[in-house]
């Protein structure tokens, strides 16, 4: 039996909402070792147009997170969107919070007339491709294409 669906409030944060994503992040993302920002960084990070961050909170607690980035293109005038990462916690999971944040990160898109959305996941990861393809994405066939990550350490000349 899935559990039942929760009043929760989704917002995107600006720069006065830092104290909110800086606890979303304490609470969902650095038990898995990732560091806590500071507001102060937080507050410059929202006050970009182009940094997304929405949280979804229940009874004033974040359960839940979706970043994204807003994209220039150098060959159109229209901007994609990188659904970089969704978070929600363990106790919230298949209660629909996703599917809100995901929806409101369409609605983004759909105000800054954005050409097309991405998010990238690993075919094994079920529980995202299920909510991704149940909020209406659709996979790109992999073909040729691999995904390679640098390092900083190779932040170096190659002359």
């Amino acid at each position: 039996m899935e559990p039942s669906p929760i009043s929760v409030d989704v917002k995107r944060l600006g720069p006065d909402d830092a104290g909110c994503g800086v606890e979303a992040i304490r609470l969902l993302k650095s038990p898995d070792g990732y560091p806590t920002p500071s507001a102060a960084y937080l507050s410059s990070f929202l006050a970009r147009r182009e940094n997304v961050l929405i949280v979804a909170t229940e009874a004033g607690v974040p359960v839940g997170y979706v970043v994204g980035y807003l994209l220039d293109r150098v060959d159109r005038s229209r901007q994609m969107m990188f659904f970089y990462e969704i978070g929600v916690a363990a106790s919230h999971r298949r209660r629909g919070i996703g599917t809100k944040m995901i929806g409101m990160l369409k609605s983004i898109c759909r105000t800054h007339d954005v050409m097309k959305m991405w998010v990238p996941t690993g075919r094994s990861n079920l529980a995202a491709t299920r909510l991704y393809e149940s909020t209406g994405a659709r996979a790109v066939p992999a073909g040729d294409e691999v995904t390679y990550a640098y390092p900083r350490e190779s932040f170096v000349d190659l002359q």
